[in-house]
This record gives structure tokens, C-alpha cells and sequence, in this order.
């Protein structure tokens, strides 16, 4: 077999070096994240009734999601690993004694760091947005089957949105009830009371949601004022129910939409609408991420080659903490669009432009061989204590 040449045979070492902590990172990060999520998943499903296979489908089509923001960090912190791990064990060195330069090294990161993107770019066009269907899909589907899901004899129930709900009797029938007391107060300015002697819940497709049917009861109503109430008794009353709130939903959200769904929306909205922005939002924030993952892997690599030799710990500090800037800063620019503050197209792509600039600084010092920080930094640094100091003083 031919030997390949030496910068290939250094490309696949580095490489392998990456994988190795990214593949670790990524298992570890999105379990963390992935355990957050199912306790609420559990409490909501797994509590209610419905069966094991529901559940690890949901546990399914919530990974696409997750990976979104876990793909990234993990690239980031295997990088910064790496060759951190290279550059303690003075690799680096001899890497440059041979006559290698800091760009000569990037073709592997800068492969890596593209097929990250690139992954990234399939997560958000298309991976979570069939995740947050699919979810969709299953609950509608859960609710249709179990209409009696939740409700549990001579409990109080607030699972159903702005609802508390009291069933004296649950009959072996699904879907029928005996002895229903309700507290509705969906309406804050005029809550209502309602008992009913009997029951029966049923799925309606035209409202995606819950109709709870009662029959022989009465429905009392008061205002701000106690004097202001009324009793209106009934034969028969129809009362809409929401439990799964984020998968019966009146219309789609924009996070279940697909590329082209977001686009073609966009263009029936009216400029400066709610809907326009969040539309516009969405669509920028999935090619923003994308593009945020590969910057946050350039940035990486002049971090994890800086002559300061530091343990792994230190770089899995390093790394959590830059993401945790980019995603601090993305967020606000997001939030700051949807409340119309900030362009809406412009807006989730601040955090790259800042992060670009950044990569850019750190690239040119590395290049030259500087330290990452100019000589000037801890001047700087101590004229900023100082006037914090006074500050505080001032202050008391």
C-alpha cells in the first residue's frame, strides 16, 4: 500500500485527536440537556397513561432539537481539548520544528469545522423542524385515543390550561364522567364556576383540542364586583380543553415549518406584522446557527494553540464559556427582533458578525506568533478595576 504524504498523515492524526473529545462532548452535553427535558416529558406523559412507545418517541423526535445547540458546543470543546492536549505535550512544537506553520495545521480543523456547519444547516432546515411535527403529530394522536387522559376520580386536576377540574366519578367507559365541578379562568375579568351532573370528553378535529360535554348543570358567573354574578342552568354546555398546549395549537409554528414553509409564509404576512417578524426571525436563525457553529471552530483553534499551557479542564471551561457568550449574545439580538426593536433579518446574524471580528483578532495574533492578549492588556485591566473601585465608592 503507498504511504501518504506527511501533511496527510498530520491531518488525520489531528483529526483523530478531534474526534475523540467532540465524540465524548456530544454524548455527555445532550444527555445532560436530553435528562432536563425528559422530566418534564415524563411528568406529562409518562404520569397521564400513555404507553412506553409514545414516550421513547418523543425522546426520538426531540434529538434533532437538542443537537442544534449541543453539535456546536461539543465541536467547540473537542477543538480547544485537542490542541490543548497537542500543545501541553509540546506536539506543537515539534510540529513547527519540522517546518509546519499555524496555517498549514487548518485545512483538518477548517474540514471539521465545515462539516459541523453543514450538519448544523441540516438540523435546523430540516431535523428539528420534522422533530417539532412529529411531536405534534403523536400528542394530537396521544389525545384522540385517550380522551380521558388526566382525569382522575375525586382529584383536582390543573393540568388543562386555566382550568381546575374535579370528576367525582370516572366510569369504565372512556371518555365518560359523573359528578364534574370546574373553576375556569381563562377569562381573568369573569371567572366562571360550573357543575355538571354528567359528562363525556371527546376529540374535536375542527378545534384541535378537547371538548368536554356536560349535561344537566349550571354555570355561575361574577364580576369585579361580588354583587355582579348570575346562574344560568343548562341541559346542555360545551367547554373546549387544551392539554398538550404546545402540540394542539391553532395554527403551525413557525419552529414546526420547513425552509420553504418559513418563506412562502413570509411573504402572505404584512411587513412589520407579529407574524412577518417572527417569520423573518425564524428564517434568518436557521442559516445564523449554522454559520455561528463554524465560527465558534475557527475560534477554537487559535485558543487551544495559545502558548499558555493549561489542563482539560481548563479548555472545557474555555469552551462552554464562549458558547455561552455567543448564545447569550444571540439570544438578546433574537429577543430584541421579536419585540421590534432590531431588524428582524438582521438581528439573529449580531452574534457572528461580533464572533467574526473576534475570530479575525485571534487569528492575526496567532499567525504573528503573539500572544492572544496585546502586552497593553493588564494596564487595561487594572485602569478598569480602578474605576470600577471609584465607582463604589461614590456610590456609599
Amino acid at each position: 500500500m503507498r504511504a501518504l504524504p506527511l501533511p496527510y498523515i498530520i491531518y488525520r492524526y489531528l483529526l483523530q485527536e478531534i474526534m475523540a473529545p467532540f465524540g465524548a462532548s456530544l454524548l455527555t452535553f445532550t444527555l445532560i440537556v436530553f435528562l432536563g427535558r425528559l422530566m418534564r416529558v415524563t411528568q406529562m406523559i409518562v404520569v397521564k397513561g400513555v404507553g412506553l412507545m409514545e414516550v421513547l418517541k418523543t425522546c426520538v423526535y426531540l434529538f434533532p432539537y437538542l443537537l442544534v445547540f449541543t453539535l456546536p458546543m461539543a465541536a467547540t470543546v473537542g477543538i480547544l481539548l485537542a490542541l490543548m492536549r497537542l500543545s501541553v505535550d509540546q506536539e506543537v512544537v515539534a510540529l513547527k520544528t519540522s517546518g509546519l506553520s499555524f496555517v498549514q495545521l487548518t485545512p483538518p480543523i477548517f474540514l471539521f469545522s465545515l462539516a459541523t456547519a453543514l450538519m448544523a444547516l441540516f438540523l435546523t432546515a430540516y431535523g428539528s423542524p420534522w422533530g417539532q411535527k412529529a411531536t405534534r403529530a403523536l400528542m394530537m394522536e396521544v389525545v384522540k385515543r385517550r380522551a380521558d387522559l388526566g382525569v382522575k376520580e375525586q382529584v383536582f386536576s390543573t393540568d388543562f390550561q386555566g382550568l381546575m377540574l374535579f370528576v367525582n366519578r370516572v366510569p369504565s367507559v372512556h371518555g365518560q364522567l359523573e359528578g364534574i365541578f370546574i373553576y375556569d379562568s381563562r377569562d381573568k375579568d369573569n371567572p366562571n364556576t360550573v357543575y355538571a351532573r354528567k359528562g363525556r370528553l371527546s376529540f374535536d378535529e375542527s378545534q384541535e383540542a378537547l371538548v368536554l360535554h356536560l349535561s344537566d348543570g349550571r354555570v355561575m358567573r361574577w364580576g369585579p364586583a361580588l354583587t355582579r354574578w348570575q346562574t344560568v342552568e343548562f341541559k346542555s354546555y360545551q367547554l373546549p380543553l387544551h392539554l398538550f398546549s404546545f402540540a394542539l395549537k391553532e395554527k403551525k409554528s413557525e419552529d414546526e415549518m420547513y425552509v420553504g414553509e418559513l418563506w412562502q409564509n413570509l411573504h402572505q404576512e404584512a411587513p412589520g406584522s407579529d407574524r412577518y417578524i417572527r417569520y423573518a426571525v425564524e428564517l434568518s436563525r436557521r442559516f445564523s446557527l449554522p454559520c455561528g457553529a463554524f465560527l465558534l471552530c475557527i475560534i477554537a483553534m487559535p485558543l487551544g494553540m495559545s502558548p499558555r499551557h493549561h489542563g482539560r479542564t481548563w479548555g472545557l471551561i474555555l469552551g462552554l464559556l464562549v458558547f455561552l457568550v455567543y448564545y447569550v449574545v444571540f439570544t438578546a439580538s433574537w429577543r430584541l427582533a421579536i419585540s421590534s426593536r432590531l431588524n428582524p433579518f438582521l438581528a439573529p446574524w449580531l452574534s457572528n458578525l461580533l464572533f467574526a471580528g473576534v475570530a479575525v483578532f485571534l487569528w492575526r495574533r496567532t499567525v504573528k506568533e503573539e500572544p492572544l492578549l496585546p502586552a497593553s492588556w493588564p494596564i487595561w485591566w487594572e485602569h478598569l478595576q480602578s474605576f470600577l473601585q471609584s465607582l463604589t465608592r461614590k456610590r456609599r
